[in-house]
């Protein structure tokens, strides 16, 4: 299991948006957990095919025992890096952020793996209010165990449309490392400037060349896995990247570019808020709902929101064909390659949301593989 390049080890790992990010930066996956099977198989196929063994599926207290661990490490001379972003239902700022909360016992299922596996470095990810106002326990908490365990900590939101992802997710990252020999510890610096944003990042230049459904029958129209043809050039450096960043397959293709098939009075409400209307405005009318949190993109800016779970939050600038984003359009945003295949059901309704993990909930959960891609060039730079 020995390899030459830096090395990651991945808790918590989702479908793989930092392992994507990592792997670009030169890393190589050692060892991954992921409780649920879908996010599992889109890592493993995306990332893992030479190695599907190295993806461990369940819950990390079962597959990743004190036993497993020690059998693992006596394979491994070194680690480069572990990273992980615990499930955070007690880090919520509706919460008490303690750290003996029941609900952070993935949190300290996290310290127990660092400390059982020693790696150079450490990456821990999470929602903001970890270190906020609720949080301040819990970040003090995870500070003073890594120092007891010979890390030396930083930390801070990071912004990730700084790294070149067109939307507003902000992350809270603690960044750790055991040996410094000196040298101060920092996070990484921005690597887009707000012009740059401005000027490549809107949403017509990160998205418009997957446009094409009123070119093929309108809604419904896509694949929900693939491959499906592209019907339109890459005109912009942001949809050339997507098209030939990792190789693994035709470039002519792409994958998960499905869109729901809207019934006409949601086809009319979001014309309507194409054309101005609101929420408030729309009370009383034919076309009220309770929905609060629709959002339209602006075909000419970047992306003022954050990828998340639920596709009808957003509303495709076309106005002629008004429709929510596909999988692969919010993959788009959260920079995931045209050739990274999502696995599992499109997406999921009602109670089954607290159990399934479809497509559209693993990119909304993911890091941004650009944001990934910049911490691991950084954490390399820093233990060179």
């Amino acid at each position: 299991m020995g390899s030459s390049n830096p090395t990651l080890v991945d808790l918590f790992a989702g479908c793989g948006g930092l392992g994507l990010g990592f792997h670009q930066a030169g890393f190589e996956t050692i060892l991954a957990n992921e409780l649920h099977p879908d996010p599992a198989t889109t890592y493993r196929e995306n990332l893992l095919k030479k190695h599907p063994e190295r993806m461990k599926v369940g819950s990390i207290s079962e597959v990743l025992s004190d036993k497993v661990l020690e059998e693992f490490r006596l394979l491994e001379n070194q680690i480069t890096c572990l990273a992980g972003g615990p499930p955070c239902q007690g880090f919520s700022m509706a919460g008490r952020g303690i750290a003996g909360d029941p609900r952070n016992h993935l949190y300290r299922e996290y310290i127990r793996v660092v400390a059982k596996l020693s790696p150079k470095s450490v990456v821990f990810e999470n929602v903001p209010g970890f270190a906020n106002r609720y949080g301040l326990e819990l970040k003090k908490d995870l500070e003073e165990k890594l120092d007891k365990l010979g890390y030396k900590t930083v930390s801070g939101v990071l912004s990730a449309m700084d790294y070149g992802v067109p939307q507003l997710r902000k992350r809270f990252i603690g960044v750790k490392k055991e040996i410094l020999n000196g040298r101060s510890l920092n996070l990484p610096s921005a690597t887009w400037s707000s012009m740059q944003i401005q000027n490549q990042l809107s949403t017509k230049q990160v998205i418009g060349d997957l446009d094409v459904y009123r070119l093929r029958g309108g809604y419904g129209s896509g694949e929900e896995f693939g491959p499906d043809k592209y019907l339109k050039p890459a005109r912009t450096a942001f949809q050339r990247e997507m098209r030939t960043n990792t190789g693994m397959t035709s470039k002519d293709s792409t994958w998960n570019t499905l869109i729901p098939n809207h019934t006409k009075r949601v086809q009319k409400r979001m014309k309507a808020y194409l054309s101005g209307e609101t929420r408030q405005s729309l009370i009383g009318t034919s076309l009220e709902t309770k929905k609060h949190s629709q959002r339209v993109l602006i075909k000419n800016s970047p992306p003022k929101i954050t990828v998340v779970s639920l596709p009808d939050d957003y509303i495709h600038y076309n106005l002629d064909m008004p429709r929510t984003l596909s999988v692969r359009e919010c993959a788009r945003l959260q920079t995931f390659p045209d050739d990274f295949k999502f696995y599992g059901k499109r997406t999921t309704g009602g109670i089954r949301r607290r159990i399934d993990v479809p497509q559209y909930t693993q990119v909304g959960n993911a890091i941004p593989p650009r944001l990934g891609f910049a911490i691991a060039e950084h954490l390399m730079g820093i233990l060179d």
